[in-house]
């Protein structure tokens, strides 16, 4: 048996241990120094633990907590401040990761783990008898694992606890010509963001020399009232601008960070939109039920991510041609004070209605 190795902490002569029911309200995966920050210093106010903090209490015997969990070493911190800023209560737990993994197993993935571990013993065995060499096809007959019949059902666990999936069966009887899975979405509305824009257009004497020294001149800013003819050719270039693989989900193909949000926020489209006058930049996002205020925020911080730093940075870089105005640049973000992420609620306009039909609404497998 290989030693089992991990990090945790030790009590002193520990007279007895009173552990207490925990449910983790959210995992918060911290990257760089932040994890080694909280393990440092618990006492200290967290940007972290004051965003979630409303999600952390306790009721009865049940502590309701965050878990934080380190990207690089998959050590956690469990975490109940009592509504404060910083890690009142607090326990550092070695390998979460791992548990996490370990709770998010289905009873099929289980047995699958337990089945293999019964071939691993069988060639063992048969090692100590003097055999050397295995055909895995006889094997998996001895031992009468259904590998097809496993995997069906573990994937359709998976689909049953999913945030986004109203129901998920699989057919245990094997029917030709019938699918083994059938799956039904929750059906999806739209939640938009929107956000100012930044528009500039080169001056038509961009550069010019004077005394041999090469001057250069500002660029242009175009308010976003008179750019509003433009949408249509701005958007024409976002959409041709876009990679083949953001064709369903737009930019949540490359998000990655809470579980909950992933699932429940199918898409973001990014385009332009005249708004009271003024050209705006717009998020669209199709979600499945309803997001938490926590998950919300999540989501703004990773769309405003992507307007400064993500995908919007590369945007500013190529010029779109208009009719109007020539060669322009637009910019989804800014560094003034001005410049903010605002739902259709936060703007005062209507909400979307929910969507009746979109990708992934029903299907069999």
């Amino acid at each position: 048996m290989e030693k089992l190795q991990f990090k945790v902490t030790l009590n002193h002569k520990a007279s007895e241990y009173k552990p207490c029911e925990i449910c983790v309200e959210k995992v918060v995966t911290l990257y760089g120094k932040s994890f080694e920050q909280l393990k440092e210093n618990p006492m200290r106010d967290d940007p972290y633990i004051a965003a979630y903090r409303d999600l952390m209490y306790t009721e009865g015997d049940t502590a309701h907590c965050l878990l934080f969990v380190d990207y690089d070493s998959g050590d956690g911190i469990l975490v109940e401040s009592e509504g404060s800023n910083y890690a009142r209560k607090s326990q550092f737990i070695p390998n979460a990761r791992a548990l996490l993994e370990s709770n998010e197993l289905t009873a099929a993935e289980t047995r699958l783990h337990n089945d293999l571990k019964k071939i691993a013993d069988r060639v063992a065995e048969l090692a100590h008898c003097g055999e050397t060499s295995f055909i895995f096809d006889e094997l998996l007959a001895e031992s009468d694992l259904d590998v097809k019949s496993v995997l069906r059902d573990a994937v359709t666990a998976m689909l049953r606890k999913r945030e986004d999936i109203q129901m998920a069966e699989c057919q245990s009887i094997e029917v030709p010509f019938q699918p083994d899975i059938t799956v039904e979405a929750i059906p999806m509305q739209e939640l938009t963001f929107y956000c100012p824009l930044k528009i500039v257009r080169e001056p038509e004497e961009l550069n010019y020399e004077w005394n041999d020294e090469v001057i250069e001149e500002e660029f242009e800013e175009i308010p976003s009232a008179y750019a509003d003819g433009c949408a249509d050719e701005i958007n024409e270039f976002i959409r041709n601008y876009a990679e083949p693989e953001e064709e369903y989900r737009g930019l949540m193909v490359y998000y990655d960070d809470d579980p909950a949000v992933k699932e429940k926020v199918f898409s973001a489209v990014p385009s332009v939109k005249e708004i009271d006058g003024e050209l705006m930049g717009v998020f669209a996002c199709q979600i499945s039920g309803e997001l938490t205020a926590s998950e919300q925020e999540e989501l703004r911080s990773y769309l405003t991510g992507q307007a400064s730093d993500g995908w919007g940075e590369g945007l500013e870089q190529h010029s779109i041609k208009t009719a109007d105005f020539g060669e322009i640049y637009v910019s989804f973000w800014s560094s003034g004070d001005d410049w903010c992420m605002k739902t259709e609620e936060e703007m005062g306009l209507s909400q979307s209605a929910t969507l009746t039909e979109g990708p992934g609404m029903g299907m069999t497998m």
